[in-house]
């Protein structure tokens, strides 16, 4: 993902406006990730409801290429803290929808206005590969 493009691209998902008329939004709350440099010792995770993705990535600096954009809700489980209650959300439940998605994203942020999360996580420990010849 160029991440100079990033803004364009968010503004194009929160207006909805990828050239086709029928195009749905994304809601503004909805989470967001850019993972730097994934699966590297130095990846940088860089969470945010898609909003405020932008200002995010900013507030951290230097850029660490290659960038991959992550929409949705499983951007949480990249906390730990993965809701599978989204999923019981049927068509016929909308009401107050928006207000419990509101309240999974606040319990995520956990009061912040987004998350960073330097370097791999320990678990990557158990998979070590420095013995192994690359093919």
């Amino acid at each position: 993902m160029g991440v100079a493009r990033l803004s364009s691209m968010i503004d194009m998902l929160l207006s909805g406006s990828g050239g086709r008329e029928t195009e749905a939004r994304y809601p503004s709350y909805i989470p967001a990730a850019v993972l730097e440099r994934a699966s590297m010792p130095d990846q940088r995770v860089v969470s945010a409801p898609l909003c405020d993705i932008v200002a995010a990535l900013e507030s951290v600096g230097e850029q660490r290429p290659p960038g991959l954009l992550v929409v949705g809700w499983a951007v949480l489980s990249l906390w730990g803290a993965g809701d599978m209650t989204v999923l019981d959300e049927s068509e016929e439940n909308v009401e107050g929808r928006e207000a419990r998605d509101l309240e999974r994203v606040k319990g995520w942020l956990e009061g912040h206005r987004w998350r960073v999360k330097e370097g791999l996580d320990p678990l990557w420990d158990a998979f070590d590969v420095s013995g192994l010849t690359p093919v």
